[in-house]
């Protein structure tokens, strides 16, 4: 099938993920909102006596810890988004630069050789995939 005419099923497929992304992005801006607005009034309200202000000030602790940790996680997640966009865009470049080619083995219906040694890289799009350490030889003996 050409390609021109998957263009159009890809353009849909982009104008439904984009407008999908942007209903999210509403959704969570509206509930950080919401959450603010409530955060603002709890924290208007006037403590009545000494135990109010000791738990107060124990949720707000506990709150901060619980902001920062998410801080934490997120930036742990944008690291590894970021690596992952990086190694995607070297696997695009690469496939570019091989439905480009067209001299040597492509013509000839061989495949081509590499000459600088460097080992392909991998398709694997297994994101958010932990590796496990790799076992001895031994173990399990």
């Amino acid at each position: 099938m050409p390609a021109t005419a998957q263009q159009p099923v890809r353009d849909l497929q982009t104008h439904v993920q984009t407008s999908v992304l942007e209903l999210q992005r509403q959704v969570w801006k509206a509930r950080g909102h919401a959450k603010q607005k409530w955060l603002e009034q709890a924290l208007a309200a006037p403590v009545k006596n000494p135990r109010d202000a000791e738990e107060r000030a124990a949720w707000i602790e506990r709150a901060l810890e619980l902001v920062k940790s998410g801080q934490d996680e997120i930036k742990y997640q944008a690291a590894l988004l970021d690596a992952y966009a990086e190694h995607l865009s070297v696997l695009e470049m690469s496939l570019m630069a091989a439905s480009e080619s067209k001299s040597g083995g492509a013509e000839s219906g061989q495949p081509q050789q590499r000459t600088d040694g460097a080992e392909p890289p991998t398709a694997d799009t297994g994101a958010g995939r932990r590796r496990q350490p790799a076992l001895p030889a031994t173990a399990g003996r």
